[in-house]
């Protein structure tokens, strides 16, 4: 691994480790609660969906809210999980299913809301950061499910999450769009390198 790749996943994991330390308290509470993991993971998605309606109303700001609060429920379903020990292959699969249902959702609130506005450059360019977002996750999962383990890039998931969100509740959405295509841009060219060079090696 290249010494950028290695940078960039030292970064990932402490981002991942402070967010891990925040959250630990409520995942306590949440496993004490014997609070199921999927009923946390379908309400993060229910959160993503009324965030989408709300991006395509016009209501920005507030689903810019509603969308962080599903991270929210994203970041914990799985921390739960570990912590009450129901970890299961379904509720993974589920996870990451609905994970990028929400994805898809939300752009297409956002795409839906240029559209009909006229504002046909922001559209595009709302449908470019939902493309290069969804390659990084699906970069991903190929190259894992050829046995290559892939966490490298400069923008993964819950950057994308908390860097549209903020820009939505701020009212600049356009530059959390611009930001996201250009970050998953670069994450998904970061994945395809990785994985050449690790099946090259091989």
């Amino acid at each position: 691994m290249s010494l950028p790749h290695r940078e960039s996943g030292r970064r990932s994991y402490a981002y991942k480790e402070a967010l891990r330390q925040l959250l630990n308290p409520l995942v306590r509470v949440l496993s004490r609660l014997r609070v199921r993991p999927n009923t946390l993971t379908v309400t993060g998605w229910v959160l993503s969906v009324g965030a989408a309606l709300l991006f395509g109303a016009g209501y920005v700001r507030l689903a810019g809210a509603v969308m962080l609060l599903g991270g929210l429920f994203d970041a914990l379903d799985g921390a739960v999980a570990r912590e009450s020990n129901r970890m299961s292959s379904f509720g993974a699969f589920l996870d990451s299913t609905l994970d990028r249902l929400s994805e898809a959702a939300i752009f297409a609130g956002m795409i839906f809301l240029y559209a009909t506005r006229d504002h046909p450059y922001l559209a595009l360019l709302a449908a470019t950061a939902m493309t290069f977002s969804l390659l990084t996750s699906y970069t991903r999962a190929r190259a894992e499910g050829l046995g290559v383990e892939c966490r490298v890039g400069v923008l993964e998931r819950a950057g994308r999450v908390v860097l549209l969100s903020a820009f939505s509740i701020l009212g600049l959405l356009w530059a959390g769009l611009g930001l996201v295509a250009a970050g998953a841009l670069v994450t998904t060219l970061q994945r395809i390198l990785h994985v050449r060079r690790s099946t090259t090696r091989e």
